[in-house]
């Protein structure tokens, strides 16, 4: 294993035990809930010295579970107060995970807050949300466009991405056709960003998961943008499972975008950081590309 500190570019915290073994329904493979204290132990395990939080809201879940509760036969006037009562209190939901995420941050200097955001804020709401959390402490946007069911060039994020920009933010974006399996209409597509990564080019990218099932179209995207970069989480495995890539697949990509451009992240607690670093250790790497993935590449696009 390296005998440097090693950065985990996405992990996924929660609270309490029960609301992270609720949000890995059975999916996760580390055996951990995704608490703090959890986490905390583990990284002086495995010589991790910065994780970076990239929890998200699932907006657009939350609000379409609240409208199917409602009765069937609700007045057009009165569905549309209810739907705009059902957003507020999942924006709402969203605000306060972001300042938690943050708290814990400022709690745990090392972990790294980044927040979530969605349209349907608005762009002013958009704004405010990214400057207060700057001033609590948030480096980066966690976006999960499949989940989330928004394309990210939409235009309402132009104004939070240009002061995300100003204020020296990074983006982390689910993203892969084989990562989520309910979005046929692939909102998360690599060519989707290439506005994003155009009008913004002094804010770092990162596709998670290594955008694996979409290779093609994110590396003709990465030659394109030089803002754009990869993360390893739930690719490169360190324990077996369906959607883990070979360590073929691992070096084709690594070699096609260059080791310059690849963070390594677990995506924990669904995957288990040791095991993982572990994994892209016995990769064929070289000692300064390790180097590369394992701290320095996010230090550059982190601001460390």
């Amino acid at each position: 294993m390296p005998d440097y500190p090693i950065i985990d570019a996405h992990v996924h915290t929660f609270p309490r035990p029960d609301i992270g073994w609720q949000a890995q329904s059975g999916a996760g493979l580390s055996g951990h809930a995704g608490t703090i204290e959890e986490l905390v132990p583990l990284m002086r395990e495995g010589n991790i010295s910065h994780a970076v939080m990239v929890n998200m809201t699932p907006v657009f879940e939350m609000k379409e579970a609240a409208l199917r509760r409602q009765p069937p036969d609700l007045s057009p006037i009165k569905l549309e107060r209810v739907e705009a009562e059902i957003i507020r209190e999942v924006l709402g939901r969203l605000q306060r995970r972001n300042a938690w995420t943050c708290e814990v941050a400022r709690d745990n200097p090392g972990l790294i807050a980044f927040i979530s955001l969605d349209p349907i804020m608005g762009e002013d709401a958009l704004v405010a949300e990214v400057e207060e959390r700057a001033r609590e402490g948030a480096r980066g946007i966690k976006l999960h466009p499949a989940n989330q069911r928004f394309y990210p060039n939409d235009r309402r994020f132009w104004p939070a991405y240009a002061r995300a920009q100003e204020l020296g933010m990074s983006i982390v974006t689910h993203s892969g056709a084989l990562a989520l399996l309910d979005d046929p209409e692939h909102h998360d597509h690599p060519h989707n960003f290439r506005d994003v990564l155009r009008d913004f080019p002094r804010m770092s990218l990162v596709f998670a998961h290594m955008c694996r099932g979409f290779w093609d179209e994110v590396a003709e995207v990465m030659q394109a943008f030089p803002n754009a970069y990869l993360d390893t989480s739930g690719a490169i495995s360190g324990i077996p499972n369906p959607f883990a890539i070979s360590d073929e697949e691992a070096m084709t990509m690594i070699r096609r975008v260059g080791p310059d451009r690849v963070l390594f992240a677990s995506d924990w607690p669904w995957h288990h950081p040791i095991k993982d670093s572990a994994r892209v250790d016995r990769l064929p790497l070289t000692a300064e590309e390790k180097r590369l993935i394992f701290c320095e590449n996010a230090k550059r696009v982190l601001g460390l």
